[in-house]
């Protein structure tokens, strides 16, 4: 079985996500963009090497994910957290990944392109769908793989 459609939706439709990441009780939490990568399941992020996020990442790869959707043309508003697990590609492996980031955020160049710049995949483990009348519907991986 693979992704559920709802989740799928979020990944193809949307830009932006909340990055969230934690190590020794110092949680931290950005607005990412993302690119998902359906062909292997993979989310594509990227961030300057310096920063809180990657450090967090190469301690702790326990991530989680957060997409909004304020509904268009009468569609239901609609979140979706997914937790999974981060990894920093290395430079030597990372041409793949960035070039199909890039492609699909040629406008966020700064943010995608450089030395100093981490290309990240996450893993998804988990999914959660919530509407705003407090429906929530849940998968693990083992449901849509």
């Amino acid at each position: 079985m693979s992704m559920p459609v709802e989740v799928e939706k979020f990944l193809n439709t949307e830009n932006f996500c909340f990055l969230a990441t934690s190590y020794q009780d110092d949680p931290h939490v950005c607005l990412m963009n993302f690119t998902y990568l359906a062909a292997e399941e993979l989310i594509i992020l990227s961030s300057r090497k310096d920063t809180t996020k990657v450090n967090h990442i190469t301690k702790n790869s326990a991530v989680s994910l957060l997409f909004y959707s304020l509904g268009e043309s009468g569609e239901m508003q609609m979140s979706c957290t997914l937790n999974g697990s981060a990894t920093l590609v290395s430079p030597a492996s990372d041409t793949h990944y960035r070039n199909y980031h890039y492609k699909k955020h040629p406008h966020m160049g700064a943010f995608i392109i450089g030395e100093n710049i981490s290309v990240i995949t996450v893993r998804i483990h988990h999914a959660a769908l919530a509407d705003v009348e407090d429906k929530v519907r849940t998968w693990t991986q083992d449901s849509f793989r």
